[in-house]
């Protein structure tokens, strides 16, 4: 019985000690990610390329990011964070995560962040005059006064614009508005 304690606690000893272990190594080994330069920052990628879709990969590990943080931390979005924070060493890891985590905390983020599911929406919903008084709502989100809407609703009746989805229908009106000018 004695035998089987001893047994038992040199066990769990022995494995509390790998563990530990194997945790300083992993420990270690984030240190060193940490300590890296990100590759965004070595030479010019597009979101798309494969090296910057392993910084945004080095992120998530240490900041839960969903489809629109992605959406919006592209290398353009993330060299303006970083300007915006001021950093004064050398960029790693860790002051990009610490810079990332600043910006996902004020109200500019929140405003982005709206605006980007704003234009999904937008997106995801085709132009249809006769539901426009259900539609005119993400337009209202846009900031669109009284006259904006009526002038909105006219261009997007036109035949040519019946194929064309929200967004697309409002950066076409957009542009037709800048034309004028």
């Amino acid at each position: 019985m004695k035998n089987k304690k001893y047994l038992h606690l040199l066990a769990t000893f022995l494995l509390l000690f790998i563990a530990s272990f194997g945790y300083a190594q992993e420990n270690t080994a984030n240190q060193q990610l940490l300590a890296k330069e990100p590759h965004f920052l070595q030479s010019r990628l597009k979101s798309t390329d494969s090296l910057f879709l392993e910084d945004i990969n080095v992120i998530k590990k240490y900041i839960q990011l969903d489809s629109v943080d992605i959406e919006i931390l592209k290398p353009q979005i993330l060299y303006a964070v970083l300007i915006e924070t001021k950093v004064d060493s050398a960029v790693t890891y860790k002051t990009l995560i610490n810079a990332i985590q600043t910006f996902k905390g004020g109200i500019g983020y929140a405003e982005f962040r709206k605006g980007i599911v704003l234009y999904k929406q937008m997106a995801s919903i085709k132009v249809n005059p006769q539901n426009w008084s259900n539609d005119q709502v993400l337009f209202r989100k846009l900031g669109f006064t009284e006259a904006d809407l009526d002038d909105f609703l006219l261009f997007i009746s036109k035949a040519e614009n019946k194929e064309m989805n929200y967004k697309q229908a409002y950066l076409a009106y957009m542009k037709e508005i800048d034309n004028l000018k």
